[in-house]
């Protein structure tokens, strides 16, 4: 019985089945099954920005450049912003990109979070060339107290943070600033792009996931005024506005609480598409899935009880309200519907719509190579070697969405809040919602 049920499930990627892909069509088209709508509703939602952007780069390419850059100063002071721990390997190479990245008026502070090894003598090797200033903390504070601690030594108009393990590309800073022609914007993300892509088969699925999330649903956001977070890894601050927070919250305080903070205050973020910042991501499936639970965690944590008020488009503006509706509807609600429409096709009626679930699987791919040839055409990201990959991304992401689902089920039931990215001691005194 189970090797003839895995039998009609491979079935479905069978290539003779395209030949009936106008009578599958027709079938799905005139279905009364809101399963399938449901799912045909988050395959529009997720494809019509990217098909949208293409066609105003097409049309009108100059809608794409950022806002004030005629006006954009010129050569302000930028503070490079570096806080890590255990970072002796990629340290020196982080430094020498933002030094040797063409903008000629710059500061690169590091703050070592009392690491282990060797990282503050590696950094410190910087320092002769009259840029870089390390500072070795004696506690472990996590990173965001550390941010703060860069943060107060630094003498830049713009700060420029920078994860420990990442790589600034020549004409990112230039790019960036263009933005803050706008004295309205607060805060500019990077574009972040995957370094070890070639490693294998685990970091390629993450640059085409990276080019899809990160790189084209950023450039639609970012001009519509929805972007949802400023990624630690690569984003530019005016230090005016970043000081005037406070900093960041060394106890609950993360990308996505940073970038919340400065929507509430009402300034508007940008991003920098050529502005281009490599990171290295996850080469083994159990990293992935313990970062991207990780994450999700976070995301519970930080917007659904930290600031649970963005909601209320009254107090804090229709912007973020969007924001706030979107994301708990694609990363939170959309998940837990999707698994158990599965649960009960499989349980009540699973070799019921053979055809039916042929061609949703490929009208998936079809949208999906769709997505991926814009981010291809726009930003020059994935490469076309990896587009045979895009048969087998829904099965890649497959396990992602079901340790997201259990990360967010932990959370809102309050399971082990604590996680040891924050330090114990600082964590007890925090509140927690």
């Amino acid at each position: 019985m189970i090797s003839g049920y895995l039998d009609y499930l491979f079935s479905y990627l069978e290539w003779g089945t395209l030949s009936q892909m106008p009578r599958v069509l027709g079938m799905m088209l005139t279905s009364a099954d809101p399963y399938f709508w449901l799912l045909f509703l988050i395959m529009l939602r997720m494809t019509l920005p990217a098909v949208v952007l293409w066609g105003v780069n097409l049309l009108r390419p100059a809608a794409l450049l950022p806002p004030g850059a005629e006006a954009a100063p010129r050569l302000p002071l930028v503070s490079v912003l570096i806080a890590g721990r255990n970072v002796a390997e990629t340290i020196v190479p982080t430094i020498r990109s933002a030094l040797s990245c063409g903008y000629p008026n710059l500061e690169v502070i590091f703050v070592d979070d009392h690491s282990s090894d060797d990282s503050v003598l590696q950094a410190r090797t910087l320092e002769r060339t009259g840029r870089v200033r390390v500072f070795g903390a004696d506690a472990h504070t996590g990173k965001p107290g550390s941010l703060n601690v860069a943060m107060a030594l630094a003498r830049g108009e713009y700060l420029f943070v920078l994860d420990a393990d990442s790589e600034v590309q020549h004409g990112a800073i230039p790019s960036m600033l263009a933005h803050f022609g706008d004295p309205k914007v607060g805060a500019v993300a990077a574009n972040l792009r995957v370094r070890n892509a070639l490693e294998n088969w685990i970091t390629r699925f993450q640059e085409c996931e990276y080019a899809l999330n990160v790189s084209v649903s950023r450039l639609w956001r970012g001009k519509l005024g929805l972007l949802s977070i400023l990624p630690g890894a690569g984003s530019m601050f005016r230090a005016s506005a970043l000081r005037a927070m406070g900093g960041y919250d060394s106890g609950l305080g993360d990308d996505t609480d940073l970038t919340l903070r400065l929507r509430k205050l009402g300034w508007r973020l940008g991003f920098a598409p050529d502005a281009v910042v490599w990171t290295d991501v996850p080469n083994t499936f159990s990293w992935l899935l313990r970062q991207r639970s990780r994450w999700t965690r976070n995301m519970v944590k930080i917007r659904l009880h930290k600031h649970g008020d963005l909601y209320h488009p009254g107090r804090f503006g229709l912007s973020n309200a969007m924001v706030f509706a979107d994301l708990f509807l694609l990363r939170v609600l959309l998940p837990f519907l999707a698994l158990a429409g599965v649960v009960v096709y499989t349980a009540m009626e699973p070799l019921a719509h053979p055809l039916m679930l042929t061609g949703l699987y490929w009208v998936v791919i079809f949208l999906l190579l769709a997505r991926l040839l814009v981010a291809h055409d726009l930003l020059r990201t994935p490469g076309l070697a990896r587009l045979w990959l895009v048969p087998f991304y829904p099965f890649y992401r497959l396990p992602i969405r079901v340790a997201e689902g259990i990360s967010i089920l932990r959370e809102l039931l309050r399971i082990q809040l604590w996680h040891p990215y924050v330090p114990r001691r600082i964590w007890e005194r925090i509140p927690h919602w």
